[in-house]
């Protein structure tokens, strides 16, 4: 079963967010803070529509798909930034997707907090990085290599930049960055106020890839 890359039409944004929902179930506070009931048919909508919105606002991203030929079916996502030496304002959480303003206001928090290494990797290379931002595999179709297409799609960029890659990972994609070039920079706990202390805490291993010399 042959597979394909191409970049993601507004007509795959459903289905980009149906696999990241599903990729990630309910194991990552930061994923079901910021995208508020993604696993039930309407927050998975909105999800759809949050990405289709961040496609069509912002050029530094690229949101790529990887197809079975053979079935049709759109079997991983990823979503890529690329950056071209420009550093971004921070731009805050927003939007009315939440029941209440507390879960506003902690999904507000783990955004700041997940972005925190990104953001300051962004302003210390002065925008010249490229950054995986996300990247999901449907669960049926995981250990087929539709990661690693999505990887080596973003690295071979970064390579021809000649800057580095970064990603914040989780534990299960760890070894698949390493296998890419990326490096353990730290393992990192986002530590909650006191008042949301009885929430799970998100974590993640932030890593870099070196630039290569450009030829």
């Amino acid at each position: 079963m042959a597979l394909k890359l191409e970049i993601c039409g507004d007509n795959d944004m459903q289905r980009t967010f149906e696999i990241l929902s599903s990729a990630f179930g309910h194991e990552h506070p930061y994923i079901d803070a910021v995208f508020p009931s993604h696993a039930t048919a309407s927050g998975r909508k909105i999800g759809g529509d949050r990405l289709l919105a961040i496609k069509h606002s912002d050029p530094k991203t690229t949101f790529l798909k990887v197809t079975d030929t053979d079935t049709g079916e759109m079997i991983a996502q990823a979503k890529w930034n690329i950056y071209n030496g420009e550093v971004p304002d921070d731009v805050e959480l927003d939007g009315d997707f939440w029941a209440g303003q507390d879960e506003k206001e902690y999904a507000q928090y783990l955004f700041r907090e997940y972005l925190g290494p990104r953001r300051a990797a962004i302003k210390a290379y002065g925008g010249h990085l490229v950054s995986l931002d996300i990247l999901t595999v449907d669960p049926k179709h995981q250990k087929r290599g539709a990661g690693r297409m999505l990887v080596e799609w973003g690295t071979a960029i970064a390579d021809k930049m000649g800057v580095v890659t970064v990603v914040e990972a989780t534990k299960y994609a760890i070894p698949l960055y390493q296998s890419a070039g990326f490096e353990i920079v730290h393992h990192h706990v986002i530590d909650l106020p006191d008042h949301w202390a009885g929430r799970d805490k998100q974590t993640f291993t932030w890593m870099i890839r070196p630039k290569k010399a450009v030829d």
